[in-house]
This record gives C-alpha cells, sequence and structure tokens, in this order.
C-alpha cells in the first residue's frame, strides 16, 4: 500500500524582498516491490560506495540485504522515479541499516528525515513488542549522525569495525 506524504517548505524568493514562496512536495512511499528490487539495489551502490563493508559491494549481495523477511524497505518515489529508500532488519528490536537518497534535490527537501519517520512507523506496526530502535553509523559521517540525533535516536556506543577499520557510533532510540 503507498503513502504519499505532503511535506510544506518555505523558500525564499529570488528577489530581495522578505515574501517567501510555499511549495508543496510530494513523495510516494511504499514497501520494496520485485519490479523495484535491481533499481533499488543500484541506488544503493551508487549512493553509498565506500560506506558499504567490501564484501557487500555488489547487486546480488545488496538485494538480499534490501529484501527478506525479517527486513523491511520502503522506497520513496516521486513521478514514479525512485528518489530514496530506508531498509533495516525487524528481529526483536529493528534496526535501521541504511539511508539512501538518489538526488540533491530530494536531499534539500529532507527527505531522508521523512524516510526514518516512515520507518519508525513501519517498525512500530511490524514489532509493537520493540521497546527501541538500533542504528550504526561510521563515527566520521557526522551529518547522519546529526539528522539521527534530531530524530530523537542517542548515541549509547562506540566500537571499531575490524573489516573497515572505522569507528562506529551505536545509536538508539525509544519506540
Amino acid at each position: 500500500m503507498a503513502k504519499i506524504v505532503t511535506q510544506k517548505i518555505s523558500k525564499q524568493t529570488t528577489n530581495n524582498s522578505s515574501a517567501r514562496k510555499r511549495f508543496y512536495l510530494k513523495f510516494k512511499f511504499e514497501s520494496l516491490r520485485e519490479q523495484d528490487l535491481d533499481a533499488c539495489a543500484d541506488a544503493v551502490l551508487s549512493t553509498l560506495k565506500g560506506q558499504l563493508a567490501t564484501v557487500s559491494e555488489d547487486r546480488e549481495t545488496i538485494k538480499k540485504m534490501i529484501h527478506g523477511e525479517k527486513v523491511e524497505t520502503l522506497v520513496a518515489k516521486r513521478e514514479d522515479k525512485i528518489v530514496g529508500l530506508v531498509s533495516g532488519t525487524l528481529p526483536i528490536h529493528p534496526r535501521i541499516t541504511f539511508i539512501t537518497v538518489t538526488d540533491a534535490q530530494s536531499a534539500r527537501e529532507g527527505l531522508s528525515g521523512l524516510l526514518i519517520d516512515e520507518f519508525l512507523k513501519a517498525a512500530k506496526k511490524r514489532t509493537p513488542k520493540a521497546r527501541f530502535i538500533l542504528h550504526n553509523e561510521f563515527a566520521e559521517n557526522y551529518k547522519a549522525i546529526g539528522l539521527f540525533s534530531m530524530k530523537g535516536f542517542i548515541i549509547s556506543g562506540f566500537i571499531r569495525d575490524t573489516v573497515t577499520g572505522q569507528d562506529v557510533v551505536f545509536m538508539k532510540k525509544p519506540l
């Protein structure tokens, strides 16, 4: 079932007046469908290249990561074009594995935050007994850490990733 979300954005007009122009953006959110699997895997590979473990940087591995029984992947579309996705696992404690936004305009319009919101709703629905949701982020990705913090996630720990050698920040949010 697709859900259309409208977000109000104010943007300054190009002239020097203080008038603001208001417009509405529409993203359609839906669960990953089989027909979108290849396009979503390609989106992940193109936008998160270098942030994935080397063993995960092929299309078939990504497809297995984003599609399965205990996986929830929500796809954001604008005019039937995939502009972003959020994917995570739904065991006892849901976990957002990654978020990707495919174009700069959708990123500026706040699609990453909307994807987090939609995943939180889906996680609450599919795992109603879960007390919190988890997310791990490379410490150098301070923009993502800031975004998750603004969405109510708190830092719960750190570790060095043995595969990449990078520091990882553990985050969680009560549901």
